[in-house]
């Protein structure tokens, strides 16, 4: 009983140096990131107004990217975030819009809110049911519904941009709290609900369990379906939020807008750690991996990188994250395998 005890507090100990390394390495990176652009735009990148810039660009980037993340510790994937993300921002504005005139600014814009966070659960939802009791694999069922959600927009919308909200609508997107841009504001409380719910509640253990081994979870009495229902759900639900900031902060709503942000949530979640297969990751890690991305965003615009360029360089970060957390795990699963055999000599 005693061996077992150790031999459960050293696999622990083990996975937790590992996710340590792995995150020392991504903070590393970023701090690099951040040296070099400042470096190279001399000094620019560093300035009050570029930081303020950034604050208020990046939260949006980083919410998509947490929903993704979700769904890819279950061993999943949701390719829809944007499409959800446009039609909750669609919703929202024409609810406010329509509403306004008859029960007043700040009334019409709860309603909006709510409407856009109910959209982007009935989204989730929808998804979860494809892939948990349809059967359809997550990348298939997501990538079909991100073209029914961004094709319903546009007929809503005619494939024009909806325009005519209040200014008042525009606190969550350009405002601020306290002096924080308010998008800031609403990405840190993301963070700190998910890094509870995925570290210290049983939703996070069933996901994690989930997503390493469906066969064991379910023998273990956790219901699969259930997971992916919820995982997806609330992956909607976030993806309407980052929808929201960005309806606010441009005062607007478009069902085509943000065509590149699902692969620039693919290289947070794989530079910040998310295992592809499910099954490991942190909430931590995408943010300092949301943080580097903005700090290369940044700078290359202020150095007037053409955009095709940019694009060419998301997709080798991409294919470099993933060879670089490939031979990490490979380094990582090595050391392992030399401290059980050595701990097995031992006891021997």
């Amino acid at each position: 009983m005693a061996n077992n005890t150790e031999q459960k507090k050293r696999v622990n100990f083990l996975k937790g140096f590992t996710e340590d390394a792995s995150l020392m390495r991504l903070f590393f990176i970023m701090v690099v990131a951040f040296i070099l652009m400042t470096i190279i735009t001399k000094g620019k990148f560093v300035t009050g107004a570029n930081i303020s810039s950034m604050a208020t660009q990046f939260p949006e980037i980083g919410i998509l990217a947490i929903a993704v993340s979700i769904t890819m510790l279950l061993g999943g994937i949701n390719l829809s975030v944007v499409g959800i993300a446009n039609l909750s921002g669609v919703f929202c504005c024409l609810t406010i819009i329509k509403l306004e005139p008859s029960i007043g600014t700040w009334p019409a814009i709860f309603v909006g809110l709510m409407v856009a966070l109910v959209c982007g659960l009935v989204c989730g939802f929808l998804n979860g049911l494809l892939i948990a009791y349809i059967g359809i694999p997550a990348m298939l069922a997501t990538l079909g519904s991100q073209e029914i959600f961004m094709g319903l927009g546009i007929g809503v919308t005619e494939g024009a941009a909806v325009f005519g909200t209040p200014d008042a609508f525009t606190f969550v997107g350009a405002g601020k709290f306290l002096g924080i841009p308010g998008p800031l504001v609403v990405f840190i409380i993301v963070v700190v609900i998910f890094t509870i719910l995925l570290q210290k509640k049983k939703y996070g253990m069933e996901l994690y369990l989930s997503g390493t081994s469906p066969k064991a979870a379910r023998f273990s009495g956790i219901k699969n379906q259930k997971v992916i229902i919820m995982t997806h759900v609330l992956s909607g639900v976030l993806s309407s939020v980052a929808g929201i900031i960005i309806a606010s902060r441009a005062n607007s709503a478009k069902a085509s807008y943000g065509s590149s942000y699902v692969l620039q949530c693919l290289i947070v979640a794989i530079l910040g750690g998310i295992n592809p297969n499910g099954g490991f990751g942190k909430v931590s890690g995408v943010v300092m991996a949301i943080l580097t991305l903005q700090f290369l965003s940044s700078g290359f615009n202020m150095l007037r990188v053409d955009s095709y360029f940019k694009t060419f360089i998301w997709g080798a970060l991409l294919v470099g994250a993933m060879i670089l957390n490939y031979y990490g795990d490979r380094i990582s699963e090595n050391r392992k395998r030399r401290n059980a055999e050595k701990a097995i000599e031992k006891e021997s």
